[in-house]
């Protein structure tokens, strides 16, 4: 005849209830970290992109903005650009107009400065204008009076030191050849022609 113990049996039954664990994640753990890391991944680069399209929004409408107002300025810009052009011609045309008149009397200038600076005993043969150089041929009783001819155009302000190319005997005289750079506007009288000089 068999015999079972029923009394022993229920409290091992109870002991085992009592030592399995409650709650237990097991292989689940690492699926539930890895999902929490993706969804922050998620939001850090949602965050992220939103951000980016806020400033580039931003920036799009700034560029419209200096769009609208440079096309609102771009009429007056043009109308300066205008106005500069025609300030260069007007420039031009009155530089054209003064280089014109100081050619014009020009010659009229270099004569009167030259029978200026020349003295008693010279007489000129020739004169010969190239550009702004003078070449002067002449003779004279002596050699005083070609030296003094030569001092009186080294002192004049429209003149740069001339230099005497040729200088001999002919007959009871001496012939001479003298050239020099002729400026129409020394610095000197330029200074004492300007307004601010207080003259």
């Amino acid at each position: 005849m068999i015999k079972i113990n029923l009394v022993s049996e229920a409290p091992t039954a109870a002991v085992s209830k009592r030592k399995r664990p409650e709650f237990s994640l097991g292989a689940k753990q690492g699926d539930i970290i890895l999902v929490t890391v993706l969804a922050i991944a998620i939001a850090v680069s949602g965050t992220w992109w939103f951000l980016l399209k806020s400033k580039k929004a931003d920036l799009k409408a700034l560029e419209r903005q200096r769009t609208t107002e440079r096309n609102e300025l771009q009429q007056y810009i043009d109308k300066v650009e205008e106005l500069e052009a025609k300030r260069a011609l007007l420039k031009s045309k009155v530089d054209v107009i003064n280089d014109l008149k100081n050619k014009q009397h020009g010659p009229v200038r270099i004569l009167d400065e030259v029978s200026r600076a020349l003295p008693e005993l010279v007489w000129l043969t020739k004169l010969a204008l190239t550009g702004n150089a003078i070449t002067l041929t002449g003779e004279a009783m002596d050699e005083n009076a070609v030296a003094n001819y030569y001092s009186n155009l080294d002192a004049s302000p429209f003149f740069e030191e001339p230099v005497v190319k040729n200088l001999a005997r002919k007959g009871e005289d001496f012939a001479f050849t003298m050239t020099a750079v002729f400026t129409y506007e020394p610095p000197e009288i330029k200074k004492a022609n300007s307004p601010g000089n207080g003259s």
